[in-house]
């Protein structure tokens, strides 16, 4: 019985040991980053500029590839599926924290470690420039004469234009006909293509067509103005009714690992992409387009997460879009 506790003590402090020795010498080769969203969307334009320059630190090249569908679903159970060795990275938005109510994966960002939160932003509602929906009041004022008729885009269900369209039928009791694409960047193309009449997107994929004229901006789903579209109306000024939900809104867009990864690998991703996000180029990026840098890692990602978690999943819930309630899998109501 000695001799085989002995045994054991000793294969598991030579697999602690080859850990070690593992991580010091990471990353040894190329890194596969997988983006949970589409090309030309919110998520996929800020993992493609700050990685080139993370990758000065790590002194290897990050593969990023897109892989879509069931609302980045798909790429956080190819994550999880993969080894937690750090050579697998995801990219990803806010949604894998809604996924347990909405009844789209077993898995939350309780499955994965954060490396860090880049940034925060907000919607933007929008109709093409040629729409005849001139205002905020416009939208409201023709979605409650003809229900579910008016065409908006989503990103599927649980993505930011479709908690949009729940936090509207919630307050302002309209309705629409969702059509589900994937992501921001193919959002973009449909409301430029006339194939839309409304949709929510992320201020950072919207900014520039805005500017431009390609699109009218009719409220940020926001407390308070964004800076990069400081002319466009806020949505708690149109209707004070939303105040309290705003607390819980927008989005955030980080880098994340399969829980069980080393943390001197952790630690050594954390220095990249911390370099990244301090770097001129993504800061005059992030101020151009409306979005918050956070720079959180650690304990201190996790609750921000939590608390998102826990506002907005609730806030879904009691307007009637989640399948299941939060208190199911734990999650307080605050």
């Amino acid at each position: 019985m000695r001799s085989s506790k002995w045994t054991t003590l000793v294969v598991a402090a030579s697999l602690l040991a080859t850990g070690l020795v593992n991580a010091a010498d990471y990353p040894e080769r190329p890194i596969t980053g997988i983006i949970a969203w589409g090309a030309g969307g919110g998520t996929d334009t800020v993992s493609r500029l700050m990685t080139p320059i993370a990758e000065k630190i790590l002194k290897q090249s990050v593969v990023l590839a897109n892989r879509t569908g069931a609302t980045g679903a798909i790429a956080a159970q190819a994550v999880h599926s993969a080894k937690a060795d750090g050579y697998t990275l995801m990219f990803h938005a806010e949604n894998p924290q809604l996924y347990q109510v909405l009844g789209l994966s077993p898995l939350s960002y309780d499955d994965f470690e954060p490396i860090i939160l880049s940034v925060q932003g907000s919607t933007v509602i929008v109709v093409h420039k040629d729409s005849p929906l001139k205002s905020y009041d416009d939208l409201i004022r023709a979605a409650k004469a003809s229900p579910g008729k008016l065409s908006i885009g989503i990103s599927g269900v649980g993505g930011q234009p479709w908690v949009t369209s729940t936090l509207l039928k919630k307050v302002e009791g309209v309705t629409f006909n969702p059509v589900a694409y994937d992501g921001d960047g193919p959002l973009v193309t449909a409301m430029l293509g006339k194939q839309l009449d409304v949709s929510g997107l992320a201020v950072g994929a919207a900014t520039q067509y805005i500017r431009n004229g390609d699109l009218r901006a009719l409220a940020i789903m926001k407390n308070s103005p964004n800076s990069s579209l400081p002319d466009v109306p806020h949505i708690t000024k149109l209707n004070p009714a939303f105040t309290d939900i705003m607390k819980a809104s927008g989005f955030f867009y980080g880098v994340y690992v399969k829980k069980g990864t080393p943390q001197p690998i952790i630690d050594k991703l954390t220095t990249a992409y911390k370099y990244a996000l301090n770097d001129s180029k993504f800061v005059d990026y992030a101020k151009n387009n409306g979005l918050d840098v956070l720079a959180l890692t650690g304990q201190d990602a996790r609750a921000f997460m939590n608390t998102w978690r826990s506002q907005m999943s609730w806030l879904i819930y009691d307007a009637g879009a989640g399948k299941e309630s939060p208190a199911k899998f734990g999650i307080p109501k605050r």
